[in-house]
């Protein structure tokens, strides 16, 4: 897709200021000269700030909103109460055509469940799910879900598997991209019953040539990209990110103790600061601090709450690439005529 691209951006409650949010996306609207914006908040104060930035002040367009989804509001009072929040009619800007995908830092829950309604599952999804590209030593791969479906259910766990997979085609261009399926063991025998039934169902799909199913893997194996696709559920899912995000800061905290240590170890850092620095940006949970809501027809991209404008200006880049390579349309079209 070479046409301009438009990203509705929610800028109303979350933890983030608005500030990091408008200098993040804008960020992101240097590295792609297509990317265009729509901004739903409180437009006073999204023109007082934007006028001083460029090229988002020249890209963008403002609607505003008086109504704000709180991060302690329930989905279903934000879907019922908050018809007219800056979250709702971002998502509704998309449902209409007007914009191609969603950028929030709001609340998870409400999100999922306002775009659940307003833009619906593909094909045979039932619950769409949050995937996530996280490192590994071998590149990257996909972990999903982190914390759309907190039930540990078999049908869950293998929408998960399709959508994953199919997500993976996509990004990493790969034909068969293999899968695991998070497990407390990698032996036949464990797991509890819904994580059982669905490896069965899994490997009954690989032999069939539908999935590449590998088997169950560890959580060391995430890390170690032993596949391509991670399965779990969300709540499972959500404590690996949480986990992983706070193993990430503790060791960037000990390199720094570490090199400010003595004269020789800052000696030490002047040397070796370029390889450091590498390995500080692939360790960076900002990087990778968003989720993407797989399963629905347009692409919805959730950052984290307190994310900063280098974690958005990533996530705008990945909305930006979902839509740029049509992501959502050839998942759908692979679940219909693959699976």
């Amino acid at each position: 897709m070479n046409t301009s691209i438009n990203l509705a951006v929610d800028c109303m409650g979350s933890e983030t200021s608005l500030n990091e949010i408008l200098e993040g996306i804008n960020e992101s609207a240097l590295r792609h000269e297509n990317l265009f914006f729509t901004l739903f908040g409180k437009s006073v104060d999204i023109n007082n700030i934007i006028k001083n930035i460029s090229p988002l002040n020249l890209r963008s367009e403002v609607i505003n909103c008086d109504e704000q989804i709180l991060m302690t509001d329930k989905p279903t009072d934000a879907i019922r109460v908050k018809k007219n929040s800056s979250m709702q009619l971002s998502i509704d800007h998309v449902s209409s055509g007007k914009s191609h995908a969603v950028l929030s830092c709001g609340n998870t829950g409400a999100l999922m469940a306002i775009s659940l309604i307003k833009l619906r599952t593909i094909a045979s999804i039932k619950r769409p799910s949050i995937a996530s590209i996280w490192p590994n030593i071998k590149g990257e791969s996909i972990v999903l879900d982190l914390g759309a479906n907190i039930k540990n259910d078999t049908i869950s766990l293998i929408d998960n598997a399709i959508l994953g997979s199919a997500l993976a085609k996509v990004l990493f261009d790969m034909a068969e991209p293999t899968i695991g399926l998070l497990n407390i063991g990698i032996e036949e025998m464990k797991g509890n019953e819904n994580v059982q039934n669905a490896s069965e169902i899994l490997t009954e799909m690989s032999n069939k040539k539908q999935l590449n199913y590998f088997g169950f893997v560890e959580g060391a194996d995430i890390s170690n990209g032993r596949t391509n696709v991670v399965v779990t559920d969300g709540f499972t899912g959500n404590i690996a990110l949480k986990t992983a995000e706070g193993t990430a800061f503790m060791v960037q905290s000990y390199f720094r103790k570490a090199f400010k240590s003595s004269i020789l170890s800052k000696l030490g850092y002047f040397f070796a600061s370029l390889s450091l620095r590498t390995v500080r940006e692939r360790l960076d949970p900002r990087v990778h601090n968003c989720g993407i809501f797989m399963g629905l027809t347009a692409p919805v991209v959730k950052c984290h709450g307190k994310s900063d404008r280098l974690g958005i200006s990533y996530a705008s880049d990945i909305a930006y690439s979902l839509v740029q390579k049509e992501v959502n349309k050839k998942v759908e079209n692979i679940l219909i005529n693959e699976i």
